[in-house]
């Protein structure tokens, strides 16, 4: 396996073998990330490779100064919040949370850990188009309410407004899934 320096000089070249290595190292992360932003597998695909591609046309760009997983998860979060606006209006918001069924687990406290990220991850992809961007960059991102109003390009009032009711339905969906009684009783409730 080369360095990554190699690798990197390697896709500013456009060597088709470097960009394959670079997309070898870092397509799985980047592929969790993508599943984040996006409301099914396909969508996420679609990011992921979409991502992959300005990642090959911008490495140029890349400066060295910071690390390059870093940099590229800020292409790839331009990129999926590019995508959730360019196809904003084709896409329907989903959600029907009354009309839900999820099994109550009951599990060991060894296990509650793997329960509890399985169920945030289920109930984030539950969420509207809308809500999951807004609540990927403030909950996931740690980005500001501010700082995800100017990158989407609305109101904060309405990034506050979204961010909360995505809260609310994350936290609905997870006490249904894994229990209330369960859920508060372990050392994990401070994590959700």
């Amino acid at each position: 396996m080369k360095k990554l320096e190699e690798v990197i000089e390697g896709c500013r070249r456009g060597d088709r073998l470097a960009q394959k290595e670079l997309y070898d190292r870092y397509s799985s992360r980047f592929n969790a990330f993508c599943r984040r932003y996006a409301a099914d597998d396909e969508t996420a695909k679609d990011i992921l490779i979409e991502g992959f591609l300005d990642v090959f046309q911008c490495v140029g760009q890349y400066r060295g100064d910071g690390s390059f997983e870093g940099w590229m998860q800020t292409v790839f979060l331009r990129k999926a919040i590019s995508f959730y606006r360019r196809n904003a209006r084709r896409m329907q918001d989903t959600v029907s949370i009354d009309n839900r069924d999820f099994d109550m687990t009951s599990s060991v406290d060894v296990y509650m850990q793997i329960d509890v990220r399985d169920a945030l991850i289920e109930a984030i992809r539950e969420l509207s188009d809308e809500e999951r961007v807004v609540f990927n960059l403030v909950a996931v991102e740690g980005s500001s309410l501010n700082e995800a109003a100017k990158e989407i390009g609305i109101p904060e009032s309405t990034v506050k407004t979204r961010y909360y009711r995505a809260l609310r339905i994350v936290r609905s969906l997870i006490e249904k899934r894994l229990g209330k009684d369960n859920l508060y009783r372990n050392k994990y409730k401070g994590d959700i």
